[in-house]
This record gives structure tokens, C-alpha cells and sequence, in this order.
């Protein structure tokens, strides 16, 4: 019976805890969602525009709703005679909201006490909360295993500590890269790529391999010398660099499309970036390669809606190159929906009048798309 009201004390701490979350987020001016599992509850909400206070406030809210129960309680039940039976529920009610709130409390990513230092300390200072979450989480996990005895706290935050130090070492990782300049160097042979100076790419490109430390540059600077070996003839030698891109991490979909397309599989190449376009890659580079790939299959209906699209990331100067490829090649009503776009965005005069020459083309009937 009393496991029956255990799980009722627990389901009602859980939803009051993250009701705190929730309305707090909502004063700030987000749109809370709760969702109950398992290992407890989770509030979701865009704290995009939250200023870091606000973040700090949001993630102390939940533990400060238990301990105002808690203490709400023990106002009501210290002073009164209560038998063994409700002894036992109110001692249940101040550990599920005074003793958890206080260890959630602690500064260990990813519970609200992480959330809250990583609010106060920025991310500037990521790779300062990832340590002190790696260290305070360890202490925590080993002190619940041989102090308290209990399994449970040293596998919920000797996870946490384990995913916490995996963490540091990236940011780690990322720092000693961006203090080396490679940042900066990948950059470079991107832009090198995008020129088609396959010779330039292999000198920088051996350069970043040989001292990256985070894999999201190596996989980078891996796929530009394969681009660059397919370029220059060297299929072989390019597929062998591909081996070794770190599959892991993440890579850099326009240098993978480009590869694609230079070892002769612009079909893959064309897949692989409508993908990142529907996962929400917003790149120039990409997208222009996107929309020539389509241009050298002849699909220049498609290559014209893209750039409607994606008007925004390719500018006008690229968007009007593909309106009058489109408009040479008789793909009258996607052109038309450019040229309206153009307009709509940029107002320029010669855009207008190509608006309404396309329009008149396309309603002509001559369109072929």
C-alpha cells in the first residue's frame, strides 16, 4: 500500500518541480511544454531570447518549488502528534522535495544546479562549467556509492560526470584548435574549394590534419583533400581520405557534397544537400552548389525554386544569375517566382521589369516549368 502512495508523492513533486520551470518560463515570455518519463520530467521551451538571468531564474525554479513544499509541510505537521503511518508520508513528502531539490542543487550538468551555473558563468566559460561538473560530479557519484550507500546516486551522477568530462575534453580540444588558428586556416580552404584551387587545398589541408585535435576540423580538413585528389584525377587516393573521416562527428555537408560531386556522383551530391537543406543548413556555398547541380542536369525549374527558396542565404547577385539562366532555358513560371521574390525583397527597378516579362511568358503558356 504505501508504494501505492510513494508514487503518488513522487508524480505530484515531479509535476510541481517542473511547473516551476515552466511558469517561470512563461513569465519570461516562452512557451513551456511539460513532458513526464521514467527518471522524472523534463520542461521544454525556447530560451533563445532569455537573457542569462532569466536562464538562471528558470532552471531554480523547479528546486524552489520543492522546497517551498517541503517546508510548506513541515510548517503544517512538526508541532502535530501524527502516527507512524502519516509520520512515514511526511517524512516521504520533505526528502522528495527538501532532499532532492537540495541535490539538484548541485553544480553537475545536467541537473538544474548545472543549469544554473552555466547560466552565471556563460559560455564564454563552457569549458569551466564542464569541469567543475566532471569534478563535483564524481566527488558526488563516489561519496553516494561508499558513504551513502547508495547505487542509484553514483550511477545518476557518475553518468553525468563521465558525460560532463567527454564534454571538457571537446571544448578543450576546440580551444587548442582556435588558439592554433586552424579555424581560421579550414575557412581558408573552404574558400579554396569554392575557387576550384585544388593545389592550394593540399598544402593547408595536410597542415590542419596534422594538428587537430577536434575531430569536426580533421573530418573537415580530411574531405577538402579529398576533394582536392578527386579534382586533380586521384579517385583512389581521395576515397582513402574519406576512410578516414571520423564518422562520429559531425562533417561539413557542402565539402562532402563537393567530393561527391568531383569523384562523379553529382546525384548523391544533389541528395546529400536537399537533406541538410530540410535539417536547416542555411549556407551560400552550399546552396549554390545545390542549384548548379541541378543547372548541369538540365532541371532548371527546380535550380530556379531553390534560389526562391533560399533567396535569403544566396543574396540577390547569385539569385539573379540563376533568374537568367532560367529565363534562357525557357523555365518561364519558376523564373516568374523569382523575379517576384527579387522584387519583394530588393525592389530593384530591373527586377521588376524581369518580373513582369516572366509572368507574361508563363501565362503565354511557352513555360516548360
Amino acid at each position: 500500500m504505501f508504494a501505492v502512495v510513494w508514487a503518488g508523492i513522487v508524480f505530484v513533486s515531479i509535476v510541481l518541480h517542473e511547473l516551476g520551470h515552466a511558469l517561470t518560463a512563461l513569465a519570461f515570455g516562452a512557451k513551456p511544454a511539460i513532458t513526464l518519463h521514467a527518471m522524472g520530467g523534463l520542461t521544454h521551451f525556447d530560451g533563445g531570447r532569455m537573457s542569462r538571468a532569466e536562464s538562471w531564474l528558470v532552471s531554480f525554479a523547479g528546486p524552489a518549488m520543492g522546497l517551498l513544499v517541503g517546508a510548506a509541510v513541515y510548517a503544517t505537521t512538526h508541532r502535530q502528534p501524527l502516527g507512524a503511518e502519516a509520520r512515514e508520508i511526511v517524512s516521504s513528502i520533505l526528502w522528495v522535495n527538501i532532499g532532492w531539490s537540495l541535490i539538484n542543487l548541485l553544480p553537475v550538468v545536467p541537473f538544474d544546479g548545472g543549469h544554473m551555473m552555466a547560466a552565471a558563468l556563460g559560455p564564454r566559460r563552457a569549458l569551466a562549467t564542464a569541469v567543475i561538473s566532471a569534478l563535483v560530479g564524481m566527488v558526488v557519484a563516489l561519496g553516494g556509492f561508499f558513504y551513502f550507500q547508495s547505487p542509484w546516486i553514483a550511477l545518476l551522477f557518475g553518468s553525468a560526470a563521465v558525460n560532463a568530462t567527454r564534454q571538457a575534453r571537446g571544448l578543450w580540444s576546440h580551444e587548442v584548435d582556435r588558439k592554433a588558428g586552424l579555424y581560421a586556416v579550414l575557412a581558408q580552404v573552404r574558400e579554396r574549394v569554392v575557387e576550384g584551387k585544388a593545389t592550394e587545398v593540399l598544402v593547408s589541408g595536410e597542415r590542419i590534419v596534422g594538428r587537430a585535435r577536434t575531430p569536426v576540423i580533421r573530418n573537415d580538413a580530411l574531405l577538402a583533400l579529398a576533394w582536392a585528389h578527386a579534382t586533380l584525377g586521384r579517385p583512389v587516393i581521395a576515397r582513402e581520405f574519406i576512410e578516414k573521416v571520423e564518422r562520429d562527428a559531425p562533417v561539413d555537408a557542402y565539402l562532402l557534397a563537393a567530393v561527391e560531386d568531383a569523384l562523379g556522383s553529382p546525384e548523391s551530391a544533389r541528395a546529400r544537400l536537399e537533406a541538410a537543406r530540410q535539417h536547416g543548413l542555411r549556407d551560400r556555398e552550399a546552396t549554390k552548389l545545390l542549384i548548379d547541380l541541378y543547372a548541369r542536369d538540365g532541371q532548371l525549374s527546380r535550380a530556379a525554386e531553390v534560389a526562391t527558396e533560399e533567396i535569403d542565404t544566396l543574396g540577390r547577385d547569385a539569385s539573379r544569375v540563376v533568374l537568367d539562366a532560367a529565363m534562357a532555358q525557357g523555365a518561364y513560371r519558376s523564373a516568374a517566382l523569382l523575379a517576384a521574390r527579387l522584387v519583394e525583397k530588393y525592389g530593384d527597378p530591373s527586377d521588376v521589369a524581369e518580373s513582369a516579362r516572366a509572368s507574361a511568358l508563363a501565362k503565354s503558356g511557352s513555360s516548360r516549368g
